[in-house]
């Protein structure tokens, strides 16, 4: 991987930093407090953004699609997590059945779950794939490169069990269900109602998941990392609002878009005159619900919410699935200093359970430091992680890979604990 750009850290932002390499005994004796408290999702991968005068999370996915982008030199961090994360939630399971999303044609998706079988597989459990797409009604074998396939199968159900058929009669009947595929359309029928665990829970669908309530938590867990770190909270933690009851075609709730915008800026602005920052101030929005980049938009002052083309209004009103956009949240903007090739990157760090197992860098061409990176027509360029995130090095600099890639992975860990958190207040 060609190194990415040297990122100039601010004062605070190194000391920060300095102190995450330098304290790391403290830090995962923090960490292992907080998951003796917190029960981690199963799964899931963290979008970081470093300015130089920042290092935070800007989403949070519970059902990662992208594990063909990890280093496959570290697939051996993945099997143990796996392990360990089955265990605790059915600790006799030996079959497990994974259900994917509806991206049967999409051959980075497939070849995602073909590395999510993998991990599965060598973690000691007997994987199938079953589908809830009605399109498929008998097994069907992809092939997704020279050597591999992969078999996706019609989920069937019996009373409060699913259950897939075999080739001789007999029936594979998993202990658990393995959600990789995060209900953007709703929750199918067949999987409600089932005795099976589902694991990530069906709560954590988007039908019921919003970011702000992530980010909610995000913020309480940055307050509580910062008294430890003795830091300023915002140097991990983009500022946020929510807003519901908006129409974007329909133009409804324009006036409290303006101000959320206006009072954002305005937050953010006071913030870079404490550090001394030159950059615009700007913010993004974004559907409440919803992944794949969708739904976004990055402004620099509210009139640009206001002034929104056709093209852009219809954009900003739908989500994946056809999910129509009512609730926002307007985020703090956070610019991306590090690039690969000349284009703008930043990197995604992938977990099972509470442990970081790898990550990598998501790149796009045609973008700006301070666009959104994760949107259609970009030049997906995965690169993974040369070391992992599990060791600093504290003989050696703040931007070497190992110091740099820990300090990522402590981040992403925060936001993983947010999430438990955030599940859990919904249950």
């Amino acid at each position: 991987m060609n190194q990415p750009l040297k990122v100039n850290l601010t004062k605070e932002l190194l000391e920060l930093e300095n102190f995450i390499i330098h304290r790391s005994c403290d830090i995962e004796q923090w960490f292992r407090a907080k998951w003796l408290e917190n029960q981690a999702p199963f799964y899931g991968s963290v979008d970081l953004r470093n300015s130089g005068f920042k290092l935070a999370p800007v989403d949070m996915n519970l059902f990662p699609g992208g594990f063909n982008n990890l280093n496959p030199d570290f697939a051996s961090l993945a099997i143990q997590a796996a392990s360990v994360a089955i265990e605790k939630v059915c600790p006799e399971a030996k079959r497990v059945l994974i259900i994917p999303e509806k991206h049967t044609r999409n051959m980075f998706y497939l070849k995602n779950l073909y590395q999510l079988k993998e991990i599965l597989k060598n973690s000691g459990l007997e994987v199938r794939i079953g589908t809830v797409d009605i399109g498929i009604s008998e097994s069907t074998n992809i092939k997704i490169d020279e050597d591999d396939f992969i078999t996706i199968e019609p989920i069937e159900k019996r009373e409060d069990f699913l259950f897939l058929k075999n080739k001789d009669g007999s029936e594979f009947i998993p202990c658990s269900i393995i959600l990789n595929n995060d209900l953007s359309g709703g929750v199918p029928e067949i999987i409600k109602n089932i005795g099976q665990q589902i694991i990530p829970p069906i709560n954590a669908g988007w039908p019921t998941r919003r970011k702000s309530s992530h980010f909610h938590y995000f913020s309480q867990v940055a307050k509580e990392f910062s008294s430890l770190t003795r830091s300023d909270p915002w140097l991990i933690d983009p500022l946020s609002e929510k807003l519901d009851n908006l129409d974007f075609s329909g133009r409804e709730g324009e006036d409290r878009l303006v101000d959320s915008i206006d009072r954002l800026l305005s937050q953010i602005q006071r913030k870079y005159k404490e550090y001394n920052i030159s950059q615009d101030p700007y913010v993004v929005i974004k559907a409440d619900a919803g992944t794949y980049g969708m739904g976004v938009m990055t402004v620099k002052n509210s009139s640009e919410a206001v002034n929104l083309n056709r093209k852009m209004r219809k954009k900003m009103s739908v989500v994946k699935e056809g999910l129509s956009v009512s609730e926002v949240l307007v985020q703090e903007g956070i610019h991306t200093e590090e690039t690969i090739n000349s284009a703008v990157a930043e990197p995604v760090v992938y977990m099972i359970d509470h442990f970081v197992i790898g990550g990598f860098y998501r790149v796009h061409t045609s973008k700006s430091k301070d666009e959104n990176l994760n949107s259609p027509g970009m030049h997906f360029v995965p690169v993974a992680f040369e070391t992992s995130c599990l060791m600093p090095d504290q003989g050696r600099p703040c931007h070497d890979k190992a110091n740099r890639f820990y300090a990522y992975g402590v981040i992403a860990r925060l936001s993983m604990l947010a999430s438990a958190k955030e599940l859990a207040g919904k249950d």
